[in-house]
């Protein structure tokens, strides 16, 4: 009896698991431009914060003197300031564990 040799067919490429991923890294990807847009955003909230910062202690004189308060400015700014800057070392530190492959832990 001869054995009949069976031939294997390929695809061009490979296996296929990359079709199968495909899915996946497209998710992956819009996670990833979802990440950095919060960033973005996050970064512009906190230059507004400063200039908010900047603005209210040039015009605290004139601003009493007129009597207005600066309450609400200051509520913004208690909630600017660490909303904007928790992410940012959020985003810093998964962009640090991302391209270094090592786990980054605070405390």
């Amino acid at each position: 009896m001869e054995r009949r040799r069976q031939s294997s067919v390929y695809s061009p490429g490979g296996c296929g698991c990359g079709l199968l991923l495909l899915p996946v890294i497209a998710v992956s990807i819009g996670v990833m431009f979802a990440l950095a847009g919060v960033a973005a955003a996050a970064l512009v909230l906190l230059i507004v914060a400063i200039g908010v910062t900047v603005w209210l202690c040039r015009s605290r004189e004139q601003r009493r003197a007129d009597g207005k308060t600066n309450v609400g400015w200051v509520v913004f700014l208690i909630i600017a300031y660490p909303l904007s800057v928790s992410y940012l070392v959020f985003f810093a530190l998964l962009m640090i564990s991302a391209f270094t492959g090592e786990s980054v832990t605070v405390g």
